[in-house]
């Protein structure tokens, strides 16, 4: 359920993580690069067994959110209302990652209780010490009474369904998927990426701050 390729931050091709998700025994992969749907719509076309959610992780004024199901891309800075407007006005499903990860998790509870969003991604494989906010983000899903999802948030071939989300859908279609991850008939499957993967996603992290700080000076 979330997913990224070469056409944003991952050193995978869309052709590697296709094959990784089908080495590992994957019904399908939400795809969900930065600022873009090119990853997703190339899989799309390439490919025919495999269920490809068309997704994008969507930078707003407030954090990001997981946007799947969308046909077009969701401009980044937006406000995160407007944001999640426009994912609702495609018919597709607003999540948020990571919620309470340091310097990604920038919404308070309060402010998740107000918003119209679907959702949480309890599980990200590959964030440090994601047993931990695992937790944390379960436990706060319960309190808000929304559904849960995990992901692999992969930036590595090699990682792509290291967590992954089980949908009990009527059947294969984009828009019976959808039906069922909004109604809560998901099911999550946690397993954190290994740490070599972790500690390059941690300096590839930090990088992206500090080059970004030094943007605003």
């Amino acid at each position: 359920m979330h997913v990224h390729t070469s056409y944003s931050d991952s050193t995978g091709s869309v052709i590697e993580v296709i094959a990784t998700a089908k080495r590992k025994g994957l019904d399908g992969i939400a795809i969900t690069d930065h600022q873009t749907l090119e990853g997703a719509e190339e899989a799309v076309r390439m490919n025919n067994d495999l269920i490809v959610i068309p997704g994008e992780e969507v930078e707003t004024k407030k954090g990001e959110i997981l946007a799947l199901g969308i046909k077009e891309a969701i401009p980044r800075r937006l406000p995160i209302e407007e944001a999640i407007r426009e994912v609702h006005l495609q018919n597709g499903l607003a999540f948020i990652p990571h919620p309470t990860l340091p310097f990604f998790g920038k919404l308070t509870e309060s402010e998740m209780r107000s918003l119209l969003i679907d959702g949480l991604e309890v599980f990200s494989a590959i964030s440090p010490l994601a047993g931990y906010y695992a937790s944390k983000n379960m436990a706060m899903a319960k309190r808000l009474g929304l559904v849960t999802i995990a992901g692999s948030d992969s930036h590595f071939p090699e990682t792509v369904g290291d967590a992954y989300t089980v949908i009990e859908a009527q059947d294969r279609s984009l828009s019976s998927i959808l039906e069922a991850v909004k109604l809560g008939r998901t099911e999550v499957f946690c397993q954190s990426s290994g740490l070599p993967f972790k500690a390059k996603m941690l300096g590839y992290t930090i990088s992206s701050l500090f080059q970004e700080k030094i943007k605003r000076l």
